[in-house]
């Protein structure tokens, strides 16, 4: 992890060291488990029952060294794709006298220094308070915490070394909660199916959705727990 200066006076926190890391340890994995997908085509081609028996008894069948050659080289490709995935979700924090701006991949949001009103780790997610008591953004993160909190209190962002001053407002929520009007309670369903089906992008629009509405959403093992802001009372 590493916080650079910025011709522009802004602090960039990343972690290139995981940048190379991927880059170099993917492919080498997919050109390692191409060897061993080649390696064993003839034994499961042998078993009685196999997914994608024919594939495996094709690779089998190949000559080689070509059939070697190809199996590795698919891998390889696979592991190049794998690495570029991982890279691009990878969390890059640019804070600055006036704005802060979070990306991942290539997708950008900027917040003005007068609309964050603290920032805090709530266990692996960074997490920028907004007036009112919402949240402008929270973000799953394995940037170095120290780092990460030096570049905002450089910059005189109020952080919040108590973690979250709002946690105990939350609460598990469940099909048959009552105390949501029906269009947060419909979009937290929504969402709730997201979770379970892995579907995190949906997942994030959702809950910007009930952040509009004046419901704020943390998750904790696939499980939605919610508040109220105090937009009403502000």
């Amino acid at each position: 992890m590493s916080a650079s200066e910025s011709s522009f006076d802004e602090t960039v926190v990343d972690d290139p060291g995981a940048r190379v890391l991927y880059w170099l340890l993917f492919p080498v994995l997919g050109v390692g488990l191409g060897w061993v997908v080649q390696w064993a085509a003839g034994w499961v081609a042998g078993l009685p029952v196999a997914p994608l028996k024919g594939v495996f008894r094709a690779i089998d069948e190949a000559p080689d060294p070509q059939a070697a050659l190809a199996a590795m080289g698919v891998g390889l490709v696979l592991g190049v794709i794998v690495a570029v995935l991982a890279v691009a979700d990878m969390l890059v924090i640019r804070v600055g006298a006036g704005e802060v701006e979070l990306s991942r991949g290539g997708k950008k949001r900027s917040f003005a220094r007068g609309d964050v009103t603290g920032v805090f780790f709530d266990g692996k997610e960074l997490v920028l308070l907004g007036r009112a008591s919402t949240e402008l953004a929270r973000e799953k993160t394995d940037l170095s915490k120290t780092g990460v909190e030096a570049a905002f209190t450089a910059k005189g962002y109020p952080w919040l070394a108590g973690g979250d001053p709002h946690r105990d407002e939350f609460r598990i929520w469940t099909r048959l909660d009552d105390d949501l009007p029906g269009v947060a309670h419909g979009l937290l369903i929504d969402r709730a199916t997201a979770l379970e089906k892995g579907r995190s992008e949906d997942a994030a629009v959702l809950r910007e959705q009930l952040l509009k509405l004046g419901v704020v959403v943390r998750d904790e093992k696939k499980k939605q727990y919610w508040r109220r802001d105090r937009r009403e009372l502000a």
